[in-house]
């Protein structure tokens, strides 16, 4: 990291960024072409981990099957800092992620419930006994994203 001041060291604090954040971009490299997309999300601090959901084909898991491992990004609070008629001197403050895994398909029933309800406490707010539809179900992967490393940065 360029400017250390900006780091932020403590691992809580990014766990709380990453518990928080909505989206998360996932950056794929397949024979020299890049391709990002973002997704909901359900972070696991205990396992250290991202769990997302696809449908059965696209071009997601075709990278995946490529080359599974994989660069996210998430990014937590962000506000313009202004400064009048100064263009040069605006810029935004803001706390971010960006790390590294690997994505592997979540094939036990049982995981994959734990997972699905992992990516629902997230996106709703709410712990409760969710349900799923057998026949969205049938139409539905699931992944997870094993984090390797990952470092946050903040500017405020």
């Amino acid at each position: 990291m360029r400017k250390r001041e900006r780091e932020i060291a403590d691992l809580a604090e990014i766990h709380a960024i990453l518990a928080a954040a909505r989206i998360v971009r996932l950056a794929f490299a397949v024979e020299n072409e890049p391709y990002i997309v973002p997704l909901s999300h359900g972070f696991d601090e205990e396992k250290r981990l991202l769990y997302f959901h696809t449908a059965t084909e696209g071009r997601k898991i075709d990278c995946i099957q490529a080359n599974p491992y994989v660069c996210f990004e998430v990014e937590g609070r962000v506000s313009l800092k202004e400064a009048g008629e100064r263009g040069c001197a605006w810029g935004l403050e803001y706390e971010s992620v960006i790390g590294y895994g690997t994505v592997r398909e979540v094939l036990d029933e049982v995981e994959r419930d734990c997972a699905l309800r992992t990516i629902m406490r997230q996106q709703s707010g709410r712990d409760v006994d969710w349900t799923f539809a057998p026949k969205v179900l049938a139409l539905t992967r699931v992944w997870t994203l094993q984090i390797e490393s990952m470092t946050g940065k903040r500017s405020f």
